[in-house]
Formats: structure tokens, sequence, C-alpha cells
């Protein structure tokens, strides 16, 4: 199964699934098949990327974001990510992606994928930051939050080296922008 048809069943199976809180850690089923793997006979260090992706995809339902990023006309966009690879996936090792919402500031929503094969040992973990955006610039992590109805939560307290992590993107961002980098 491709990575579209693997995206196509979690559509299919989330949709009918019940509403979550953002906080709530989500997991997602899968295998690793043969197209997932590199030269080296195990799962390619790209792949894990989109394992992650399925991840989040099935966080955007079950949280409510998607239903209201439609409604705004807005896109979920990756602004940066990270990953660390621990133990290698194998063809046919079954495998979990679990996804969790670390936190989120003014702009940017932090999302946690972690990558566990089936004796819940760590494979890998995947950290992006990222935001729903649209043609008037897009939606804030408290504007999705409220539309949700989940105005409520407070973002929890990021990891320290995600908060170190963010500064030194912010300050790319800035040299490249002067033209520094």
């Amino acid at each position: 199964m491709n990575l579209l048809l693997r995206l196509l069943w979690i559509l299919l199976k989330r949709a009918r699934k019940g509403r979550v809180s953002p906080l709530q850690t989500l997991r997602v089923r899968s295998r690793a098949l043969p197209n997932d793997l590199d030269v080296n006979m195990h799962v390619n260090n790209g792949r894990y990327l989109s394992f992650a992706d399925l991840g989040r995809v099935d966080w955007f339902i079950r949280s409510g974001c998607l239903q209201v990023a439609r409604k705004h006309k807005a896109i979920p966009v990756i602004g940066d990510v990270t990953a660390r690879y621990m133990r290698q996936l194998k063809a046919f090792d079954r495998f979990y992606v679990e996804t969790r919402l670390l936190g989120w500031n003014h702009k940017w929503a932090f999302i946690e994928h972690k990558i566990l094969d089936a004796k819940d040992n760590v494979a890998a973990i995947v950290v992006i930051r990222g935001m729903f955006w649209n043609r008037k610039g897009g939606l804030t992590p408290q504007q999705l939050m409220d539309a949700t109805g989940n105005a409520h939560l407070e973002s929890p307290q990021l990891p320290g080296w995600v908060e170190h992590w963010a500064q030194t993107l912010d300050q790319l961002t800035a040299s490249s922008k002067a033209g520094q980098v």
C-alpha cells in the first residue's frame, strides 16, 4: 500500500471516530512495506517524515483543526522539521505513529511524532513547527483552539530544547531576510 492509499485509509477510518482534545496523544498503526525501504533494506529516513504526515493528518481530523481550517480556506504548512533516528524498521515490521501537540506560540504550533516499533521502542522522533496558512496570512494556533471549542486551553510549557530550536530558527529567518545567509 503506498502512502496515498494509507492517507485515504486514515481519512476514511478517522472521519468516523469522535473528536478528541487537541492535547490528547493519538496513535496510528501501520506496517513497513518494501517500497518504504532504502538500499540498506531498512525504512528510508525520508519515509519517517511521511509517516509523521500520516499521524498529523489523523490529529488534524480528530482534533477538529482540519474542519476549521477548511472553513477558513487554510492549508497546513510545515515551517520546520527536525528528526532523530534511533532504531531501524525493516520490511513488514509493524509500527505506530504517536502524535501529540507539544504546545504553541503566537504563530506556530509544535507537534511531536514518535515512530514506535511493535514493542513500543522508539524508532524515530519527528518534531515539526507548523501553521495553517491562507491568503490572509493564516490562522494562529489560538484561533484554531477557539474555533474548535477549546478556547479554555492554554499552551503547555514547551520543552526547553524546543524553545531553543524555535529561537534559533527565528534567528536564521531574520538573518536570511537581512541577506546574511
